[in-house]
């Protein structure tokens, strides 16, 4: 927030003669000080007001410059005292204002517990149940603006008003006191009940905002980039210029010793700061840049985004105590840069307007809609190029203060989705995959706090955490919102221990990595119930492990082993700790041994539980029978009769001889399952014929019977040829023989013997004419002979021949 979190303090009555109502909030014992530096700033100032009544274009889609932007939908807003949501988000609690606190501001994180500050103090809550969150301390120190952050066991506190000292009890001042003082204050958290004030460090221009940032090869040492802009010549100290970065440096086990390590300015006579001269006609009435309001650190990807009044700036952090800017850009659109969220990947850059200060409603439709928005930007190498704009498209009215102030990334699996507090007009959640379509998919909006004027309040900040939307509502305390849905699943299961919004990590999924098992025998046994039963159709086992295994509310995988594993089942770890969970095994798991691991989140692969359920199966054994015991070669045929024995047993049967297959996949019926031969089967002594019971489930065994020997004899051949009576001498004569043979037609040679002399020919279609060779005359008994076949045995016949003169 910029113009209430300066450090400037007004009274009630001077809120409502600039318009708005006093924040309903218990009064703080704290001298109000007057301060003559840009009062008017409080409410924005005459720049913001020129701001907000811009001619309403919010009707289109297409902002100057060609940059699309979300559309306002016309509809009336929320009447007084209203409550309207998705049905993805829901408001599940709020924590009343704490007694003392006034403008609820910024918010850190550090396991179960929520770290809210105010322009006086800061209030710790417990959170291990989200739903039913306990506040364990409510710490009194006043100093604007309690911006937060955490590392170890130290809270960092920004003091952006000029006191009389850094203690918690010292006065505030003009800043044209001597003895002004403002900065960071730290505090001991390791005894979250009990925060004590630990060290301080004072700066030239106070603390507006800072961020954190790892001191690379010391895990021990943080920085803290201080961004502040608030200059003054008649300030003691915050004269002009400004060096716009400080960077302090913290060793966590001496926080008392924490100091300014190096003043570093983001501007150079190449590259000058945004001045009221380079304002754009009939653009936004751009605040000069004095310093920087937020910067937003992603130290994995050596990247830091500072939001600085009237410039967008990149900046190269990969030597953090040497940030070096890589870009910066402008906006004729935009009157004051104030914060940043980068993509997960690093690929995109939103940077926020926060238009009006965030005490104005600027969310009208006589405010366009790329006034006061998200500027979403691509980020390819060190170039940043506009791709689109984003505002709240619910029309808010005039009674709210309204414009996009502080949020983070949302853990959805490949998307960029990220939530943002829009004051009054609540929470929204941002989907901007496509950079040119930003668009909202979820929101929760409190209504307007004011029946007949604006009242400042709504939601400083909103921030997703560990599963839960967190809002800090600045004058109703804490909102603890609920993600529903499965397009959250990813995000309400998602786990940091430490967060500060403004130093954003990679996101990363580590329950979807497959749990590393070294020997599933060192493993702690969990119990699976039944423990063995007969494979072969799907079954439901429940694993589970007793009270005590794990945290209340723990999600908790079973995982399949094996060279592909996967997730089998997902739950959640009963109050007591204790877990069950019902694990499908299909009926086409093997018989033998299944073996599961068992894996919570809050550990991985610290703390595994094995579990195994043993698979049995029916073993059944095949006879096998023929009827009858020979046959010959195309006659009736035998039939085969295979019988299979064993408790259910079903499947097929196979049956074969030597190595070829007579019939596959024979159902069984009856626990029998019979063929018959073929006709013509081959003639054969001694066919080895075999059946084997194939199972159609892995419930039982398969079995082969033992070899049956099986003969087959050749067919009976019968020849016929009819006397020659007609030949002469000087003539051949000629011969018809027909061979026959039940159930087959004869194949082969015919020979005819008469005379001393042969003649043949070969069989077609059973027959055959033989031309006989030239004979005296007389009278002959000739012999016809069929040699036979594989399949028919040979035969012979007589026949009388006479040859005449």
């Amino acid at each position: 927030m910029r113009p209430v979190s300066l450090r400037r303090t007004l009274s009630a009555a001077a809120l409502i003669a600039l318009g708005l109502s006093a924040l309903a909030t218990p009064a703080v014992a704290d001298p109000l000080v007057p301060e003559t530096r840009e009062q008017a700033r409080i409410l924005g100032g005459a720049s913001a007001g020129a701001d907000v009544t811009s001619e309403d274009e919010s009707n289109g889609s297409i902002a100057p410059g060609g940059v699309p932007f979300v559309p306002m939908d016309f509809t009336a807003p929320l009447a007084f005292g209203q409550e309207k949501a998705t049905p993805n988000v829901e408001l599940v609690k709020n924590v009343p204002l704490q007694e003392g606190q006034a403008t609820m501001s910024n918010l850190a994180f550090k396991g179960d517990y929520v770290y809210q500050g105010s322009y006086n103090g800061f209030v710790a809550y417990d959170v291990s149940n989200p739903e039913d969150p306990q506040v364990v301390s409510n710490t009194i120190c006043p100093g604007y603006q309690g911006d937060l952050s955490i590392a170890g066991d130290l809270l960092f506190f920004s003091v952006d008003q000029p006191r009389n000292g850094s203690e918690c009890g010292a006065a505030a001042v003009a800043s044209s006191n001597a003895a002004a003082w403002e900065g960071i204050r730290i505090f001991d958290i390791s005894n979250p009940a009990s925060p004590q004030y630990v060290g301080n460090v004072k700066t030239r221009c106070g603390s507006h905002t800072h961020t954190l940032v790892p001191k690379p090869g010391d895990d021990n040492s943080v920085y803290l980039y201080n961004a502040a802009y608030d200059v003054s010549a008649s300030a003691f100290y915050c004269k002009p210029p400004h060096q716009q970065l400080e960077i302090i440096e913290v060793d966590l086990d001496d926080p008392a010793g924490a100091h300014i390590a190096k003043e570093v300015s983001l501007w150079d006579a190449e590259n000058p700061a945004f001045t009221t001269a380079d304002r754009v006609d009939g653009g936004a009435s751009t605040s000069a840049t004095n310093g920087c309001h937020d910067l937003t650190a992603y130290p994995a990807k050596g990247l830091l985004a500072a939001a600085c009044m009237g410039d967008g700036v990149m900046v190269d952090i990969s030597d953090p105590l040497n940030p070096a800017v890589t870009e910066r850009v402008r906006d004729e659109n935009y009157a004051f840069w104030h914060t940043a969220q980068f993509s997960d990947d690093a690929s995109k850059v939103v940077f926020q307007d926060e238009l009006g200060g965030g005490s104005s409603a600027t969310c009208l439709p006589g405010t366009p809609q790329y006034r006061g928005a998200n500027a979403i930007f691509s980020i390819e190498g060190d170039d940043l190029t506009l791709r689109s704009y984003y505002k709240i498209p619910r029309r808010q009215s005039t009674r709210e203060n309204c414009v996009g102030h502080e949020g983070n990334i949302v853990q959805v699996g490949d998307r960029d989705v990220m939530v943002q507090a829009w004051y009054q007009g609540g929470a929204s959640l941002i989907d901007f995959s496509n950079q040119t379509k930003p668009q909202e998919i979820g929101y929760f909006d409190r209504g307007s706090l004011g029946e007949n004027n604006l009242v400042l309040g709504g939601y400083w900040a909103v921030y997703h955490h560990n599963g839960y939307l967190y809002g800090s509502e600045i004058g109703r305390g804490l909102d603890v919102l609920k993600l529903t849905g499965d397009e959250f699943a990813d995000a309400v299961r998602h786990r940091q221990d430490v967060r500060n919004p403004a130093t954003q990590e990679p996101i990363t999924w580590d329950w979807k990595t497959a749990p590393v098992v070294p020997s599933l025998g060192s493993l702690p046994e969990a119990e699976v119930s039944p423990a063995s039963f007969r494979a072969g159709t799907d079954r439901d086992v429940t694993v589970s492990v007793p009270a005590g295994t794990f945290d209340e509310g723990e999600y908790v995988d079973v995982w399949s082993t094996g060279a592909e594993p996967e997730v089998l089942a997902t739950g959640r770890a009963e109050a007591d700790g204790s877990a069950s969970l019902s694990v499908t095994v299909p009926a086409s798991a093997k018989v033998g041994t299944r073996s599961f691991v068992v894996r919570g989140d809050s550990e991985l692969d610290e703390a595994l539980y094995a579990a195994s359920v043993e698979l049995t199966a029916v073993s059944t054994s095949t006879a096998l029978s023929v009827s009858p015991k020979s046959q010959v070669f195309g006659s009736s045929p035998a039939t085969l009769t295979a019988t299979v024995t064993g408790e259910g047993a079903e499947g097929t049967v196979t049956f074969s001889h030597g190595g070829g297959v007579i019939a596959k996949g024979v159902a069984l019926s009856g626990g029998k399952a019979s063929v018959r031969l073929p006709r013509d089967f081959p003639v054969a002594k001694r066919h080895a014929l075999r059946a084997a019971f194939v199972p159609s489930s892995s419930g039982s065994t398969a079995s082969m019977s033992s070899v049956v020997s099986f003969d087959v004899l050749k067919a009976t051949a019968k020849v016929k040829a009819a006397s020659v009576t007609k030949v002469k001498a000087s003539k051949r004569g000629k011969l018809t023989v027909k061979v026959t043979a039940t159930g087959t037609t004869p194949t082969g040679k015919v020979t005819v013997t008469v005379g001393g002399k042969k003649a043949g020919g070969v069989l077609r279609n059973g027959a055959v004419t033989i031309t006989l060779p030239k004979l005296k005359a007389g009278t002959y008994r000739a012999t016809v002979a069929y040699g036979g076949s594989a399949s028919v045995s040979a035969q012979s016949a007589k026949v009388t021949i006479r040859v005449t003169r």
